[in-house]
């Protein structure tokens, strides 16, 4: 574990009420890249130019849209869209308690229960504060003109349900705003 998560656990445990910015998170970099994988795992707060260029140096491409490449990966993952859902395939995250934990891997197929890191794309740090995502890339050949995904405001009912039964889990004392 970095210095840096420690004091990220540090914070969130003896804080009241946390919003989560790339900012306050510093926290960036290429964690891992397995270029022959498909796969890489990066800090939250790097910025998503700095992963395409280094995709780019294999021919390679995150295959979901990104309007600003000037922002953050984490910041894409927190206000995420199904495109960028369906590449992930692991999390690192502190939870409102301040605990480190790690939710599916750097592999494909991963069934081992539910799919924690994909259940958090779109949770606008509302629930915990992400540190590392991996995803799988792509060959850029195959990633060609990427459009935004369809993307509703409205929230259903079952998926306001869910939302507060994984603020339970992940923020029981409510942190996370």
């Amino acid at each position: 574990m970095s210095d840096r998560c420690a004091q990220l656990q540090a914070e969130i445990k003896s804080s009241k009420q946390i919003h989560i910015t790339s900012q306050w998170l510093n926290y960036a970099g290429i964690q891992e890249y397995f270029a022959e994988e498909l796969v890489i795992s990066v800090k939250a707060g790097t910025l998503i130019c700095e992963i395409q260029a280094a995709l780019a140096i294999n021919n390679q491409s995150l295959p979901f849209y990104v309007k600003n490449p000037a922002q953050s990966i984490g910041a894409a993952y927190s206000n995420g869209a199904q495109d960028l859902s369906d590449s992930v395939l692991g999390v690192q995250i502190i939870d409102g308690e301040g605990e480190l934990l790690n939710f599916g891997g750097q592999v494909m197929k991963n069934v081992a229960g539910y799919d924690v890191a994909r259940m958090l794309v779109g949770s606008a740090g509302k629930l915990a504060a992400i540190t590392q995502i991996s995803f799988k890339v792509m060959p850029s050949n195959y990633v060609k003109n990427l459009k935004p995904s369809f993307k509703t405001i409205q929230h259903s009912a079952l998926r306001l349900e869910i939302e507060t039964r994984l603020k339970t889990v992940f923020d029981p004392k409510g942190i996370f705003k």
